[in-house]
């Protein structure tokens, strides 16, 4: 019984590499790819609101590094320029600008000048030059590089624009995780989030997922009010407001 047994391993030893060869080698040819998980996909926007911390995780595929993007619907700023006159700073032109993102977080496991070529970031939206490109201004100014320089400026101070070349971590080669930070101000709607996977300036791999930013409570039901009957709300504020004053006034005249 010994020799059958003997011979039915050895046989299994020869014919194992002609069923796992051809599997290990479809495996190493088969399309990159990651999966893209959230700790959230949904942000629920109170009074009470400060800010929220996003986890993002996933796998890998094949080797490489990663790239995560989170966008924002468009927004609108109004930005003032300040003229100084001797001593004293006085308001100037007052510019609008739009069609923008009003929230951009870009992470990466490395420098993204030492992931992608300048090319491929401009066309992925990486490249912070590129994302006022299709920004408009009214009134049109005649310095717009300034301008957008200074929505920059406001935007990186607010906590809206964040560029973090080491806030992807990669274990092991094949799991990563990144930690997204929203500001307290941001627009609501549906987020665009992007995870790309990397490997010898080229885009191997792409992920995408929304989250939702949206209004609760009170708030919301005010916003939505005020959307759907806006003249209704205007006359309902401005008697309140009239009722509000008036009592204020009753009380004072009473106390005095």
């Amino acid at each position: 019984m010994r020799n059958p047994m003997r011979l039915f391993g050895l046989l299994t030893l020869l014919l194992l590499p002609a069923f796992v060869l051809p599997i290990a080698a479809r495996a190493a040819t088969a399309a990159p790819s990651l999966v893209l998980g959230t700790g959230n996909d949904k942000v629920d926007v109170t009074s009470r609101f400060r800010g929220r911390d996003l986890l993002i995780f996933g796998a890998l595929s094949h080797p490489g590094q990663v790239i995560v993007v989170l966008r924002s619907p468009d927004a609108a700023v109004a930005v003032t320029q300040k003229n100084q006159m001797g001593p004293l700073w006085i308001t100037g032109q007052k510019v609008t600008v739009s069609h923008f993102p009003g929230v951009l977080q870009i992470l990466s496991s490395r420098p993204l000048e030492q992931i992608l070529p300048a090319a491929e970031r401009t066309r992925l939206g990486l490249d912070p030059e590129s994302i006022l490109k299709d920004a408009k201004y009214e009134p049109l100014p005649k310095d717009a590089a300034a301008w957008r320089a200074a929505v920059l400026a406001a935007k990186e101070k607010q906590g809206a624009y964040r560029l973090n070349p080491a806030g992807v971590r990669i274990q092991d080669g094949r799991l990563f995780s990144a930690h997204l930070q929203l500001p307290a101000s941001l627009p609501l709607g549906s987020y665009d989030l992007d995870v790309y996977l990397v490997n010898q300036g080229k885009v191997l791999a792409q992920s995408h997922q929304t989250i939702d930013v949206q209004q609760v409570g009170v708030e919301e039901w005010i916003a939505k009010y005020a959307d759907q009957q806006p003249w209704l709300y205007g006359v309902v504020l401005t008697l309140l407001l009239a009722s509000l004053g008036l009592g204020l006034g009753i009380v004072m005249q009473r106390k005095s």
